[in-house]
């Protein structure tokens, strides 16, 4: 039940530690500081057989996030336009998540630097109207060479949360002449296979996990060269749906 704290950090001999078993939904949010960058992201997996409502809400926190990645919209879009994107396939089953949808990355700095973000989707206008700071924040125009979360989510409080997270970078779209941008996922890091309801998605988002998966295992496989059980895994995940 752990994961369905947003923000849950272990602590040595909380009454909340948990033993980890095949039926247990995993949730890591993991980053690092690095010369080159920084890094947040998070995965959830489930290494025995999930139920048709853990499938069911993992794969709608997917259409999610693969709505966002492929989005492409004018230059200048603010982050609480884009964020519907990410909270649609949600919203049609009644489902909500009460954090922001992505936030700026810092390099080697804050893990969390604006002054741009996408979210404000689980908010009523009148408190954005009445938030200087949600204004500011989620009107921000975004814009090429921003680096930023992608992170929607389900949480069913005192049973289980899901949460997919990847960076990405805003960059130039091939339409608009010059006037649209597009996001490029630099996270390599597989979905899991094992909570996804494949009948759910539609072609588009099938076409983009396959494609991304694909981009997955050529860019990191050589990670694993001597470890082929790790190898193993990676090409089992990232094999096409």
């Amino acid at each position: 039940s752990n994961s369905a704290v947003i923000h849950y950090q272990p602590e040595p001999n909380s009454p909340n530690e948990q033993i980890l078993t095949p039926n247990d939904i995993f949730l890591l949010d993991s980053g690092g500081q690095y010369t080159n960058g920084t890094t947040d992201i998070t995965r959830t997996f489930h290494f025995g057989t999930p139920t048709p409502d853990q499938k069911r809400f993992y794969t709608r926190v997917l259409q999610g996030h693969v709505q966002l990645a492929r989005a492409i919209f004018p230059t200048g879009t603010p982050g609480l336009v884009l964020d519907t994107l990410a909270r649609g396939a949600l919203w049609r089953d009644g489902l909500v998540y009460g954090h922001g949808t992505g936030h700026g990355i810092g390099a080697y700095l804050n893990v969390h630097e604006g002054p741009f973000g996408i979210g404000g989707g689980n908010q009523p206008g009148n408190v954005i109207r009445k938030n200087p700071r949600m204004q500011n924040y989620y009107l921000e125009p975004i814009k090429q060479g921003m680096y930023l979360s992608n992170e929607p989510g389900y949480y069913l409080d005192g049973h289980y949360g899901f949460r997919i997270e990847s960076d990405m970078v805003a960059v130039s779209a091939e339409v608009g002449n010059g006037r649209f941008i597009k996001f490029e996922t630099v996270t390599k890091v597989p979905m899991c296979r094992a909570l996804i309801d494949v009948d759910l998605l539609t072609m588009e988002e099938k076409e983009w996990i396959d494609s991304y998966h694909g981009e997955c295992y050529e860019s990191i496989k050589h990670f694993f060269e001597d470890n082929q059980r790790a190898l193993d895994w990676l090409r089992a995940e990232t094999l096409p749906l």
